[in-house]
């Protein structure tokens, strides 16, 4: 196993945390920020491994460090418009109890795993031209 999936795998773990414990705790605003500073700091991370590290064009690191700041991000955008309509926080699980919920879940996964290489093929791109 080389350092790349162990960084990656160590990167992650916040992120599935977030995902599986600690999910419902992020409507509060102290928490959320706490988890906001984490997912930065692993960009951070993520960017300067990038850098400093690797000769390939771009990285498993680099990606795998936006997942938590994009996971956030999605989260909080879906969860006001969906608390605002149902009067309920959204279940982004694989198993939620009302069929509703199937939606937020589908944008948030496929938001966080699409998101990062979206970001850096057309943005990230466009910058460093």
């Amino acid at each position: 196993m080389n350092i790349e999936k162990i960084i990656y795998f160590l990167l992650f773990i916040p992120f599935l945390w977030l995902l599986i414990f600690d999910q419902q705790k992020l409507k509060i605003k102290k928490v959320f920020l706490k988890y906001l500073l984490i997912s930065i700091g692993i960009l951070i991370l993520g960017i300067v491994y990038e850098h400093f590290f690797t000769a390939d064009n771009k990285s498993l690191v680099y990606f795998g460090s936006q997942m938590t700041l994009i996971f956030i991000i999605l989260y909080k955008m879906i969860r006001i418009p969906y608390y605002w309509i149902f009067k309920r926080e959204p279940e982004i699980n694989q198993y939620s109890e009302k069929k509703i919920d199937i939606i937020p879940t589908l944008i948030v996964v496929i938001g966080t795993v699409l998101l990062p290489f979206l970001i850096d093929s057309i943005i990230i791109q466009k910058i460093m031209e």
